[in-house]
């Protein structure tokens, strides 16, 4: 198949186990450009992961087939790898006190990638620059790590929890920067709060956590219902104007 026409990403009767734990069975999936997907699952589902096996990172017990571009994960090479995904771990790891500017300075992998300034303040970050990586908050560090993905240039970006240390001014502003990516482009985002995730999402992966890797994948507005939630979340819910809400009626 040309890489035209290709999905961004696809998976294989994809299994993947932690331990004697069965996280996900068989997933046979695709992700094509222009598609939002949020991966949603209870703590310790398998939501990172996944991720991490979508981004060619090394998770133990797996089976089947990650493609990108519809050529198997393992043929590409690290520096083809690059140029395709961006991965953003849920926390960054840093070492050094390099300042922001600097460190996304690095980051550039496809020429001609997004402009450095142009990303930090459509993340509200511009004024970050000059600061160090290591004075940030968890907010400001992940608003940099979102910039970091962007500005390597790559259309498939994988982003785990990137709105957990977000406020809610942060959270829309981050909803609004995702939703205004390139139609080139696809996302796939693991994230907690149903109510971002219904604003955000174009399609919705759920991990059941049900001891046999089940799973649900389809369009948001199909799939974002109670008993859906109910299957994923153990709790019921119910929709008061529009919004999601756990529903601790009996």
């Amino acid at each position: 198949m040309s890489s035209c026409y290709a999905p961004l990403l696809a998976t294989e009767a994809l299994s993947l186990r932690a331990g004697d734990r069965l996280l996900v069975h068989e997933l046979d999936w695709q992700v094509r450009r222009g598609e939002r997907w949020c991966v949603i699952g209870r703590n310790a589902s398998g939501k990172s992961t996944l991720l991490r096996a979508l981004a060619g990172l090394d998770v133990p017990a797996r089976s089947g087939s990650v493609q990108w571009l519809g050529r198997e994960q393992r043929q590409w090479s690290p520096a083809d790898a690059a140029a395709v995904r961006a991965f953003m771990p849920q926390q960054a790891q840093d070492r050094f006190a390099l300042p922001v500017a600097r460190l996304l300075a690095l980051c550039t992998v496809v020429p001609g990638a997004r402009d450095l300034h142009a990303t930090l303040s459509a993340l509200d970050a511009a004024e970050l620059a000059p600061r160090s990586v290591l004075e940030l908050s968890g907010g400001e560090r992940q608003r940099v790590a979102l910039a970091q993905a962007a500005l390597q240039g790559a259309p498939l970006l994988l982003l785990d929890e990137p709105v957990a240390f977000q406020d809610p001014a942060h959270q829309l502003q981050v909803s609004a920067w995702l939703a205004s990516a390139p139609a080139s482009s696809a996302q796939v985002i693991s994230a907690h709060d149903i109510n971002w995730i219904a604003r955000t999402a174009t399609h919705v992966l759920a991990l059941l956590d049900d001891g046999a890797g089940g799973w649900h994948a389809g369009p948001a507005a199909e799939l974002l219902d109670a008993a859906l939630l109910e299957q994923v979340y153990r709790c019921r819910w119910r929709s008061v104007q529009g919004l999601w809400l756990p529903d601790q009626r009996a």
